[in-house]
């Protein structure tokens, strides 16, 4: 009887254990949801610039472009869509230029946009005065120029955030590829 009585009160406790469980869905913090589009964020006083000190490069490494993407705004700016990986959050252009040569029609740039099946996205939220930079790496040799060169060359150079709602690009500069 008493054997009885303990497994009986075992059971019910187990059954209540079990009863009073549930399980929740993951949530994990700063992780957007994919959506189809991103609205424009209005009013938007930004800027995009590229801040990196070097502007000649060897054909035989990457040149680093370095980029900053500045709020001017008294308000949060807030970017829903902004990509985990920072390079693929700008666009770069660029065309062969020389000195004294009015700047190309935007036909005769190369885009180099990265390539992105499915970005993960998180939200970037700037305050006043706040900034994130974002390093752009470029192969002139590979994807550029594909091959060699005997002497400097000269290229003009912008970029543009790779994002629906905010619309921002760069002033071009000029950047020397030497042998």
């Amino acid at each position: 009887m008493k054997t009885t009585r303990m497994i009986l009160i075992s059971a019910v406790f187990a059954g209540m254990l079990l009863a009073s469980c549930k399980s929740k869905d993951e949530v994990r913090m700063g992780v957007v949801t994919e959506l189809e589009h991103f609205p424009k964020i209005r009013n938007v006083n930004a800027e995009l610039d590229i801040v990196s000190p070097a502007r000649t490069f060897n054909i035989n490494e990457p040149a680093l472009l370095i980029f900053r993407f500045t709020n001017y705004s008294t308000k949060r700016l807030v970017v829903y869509e902004w990509k985990m990986v920072d390079e693929y959050n700008v666009r770069l252009y660029l065309t062969p230029w020389s000195e004294g040569k009015p700047v190309p029609p935007p036909d005769q740039w190369i885009c180099l946009k990265p390539e992105i099946k499915k970005p993960r996205l998180m939200t970037l939220d700037l305050g006043l005065d706040n900034f994130t930079l974002v390093e752009k790496r470029i192969d002139f040799k590979k994807d550029i120029i594909k091959g060699e060169i005997e002497k400097p060359r000269t290229f003009l150079v912008y970029g543009e955030l790779n994002l629906e709602s905010v619309n921002l690009k760069t002033n071009s500069t000029v950047l020397t590829i030497t042998p």
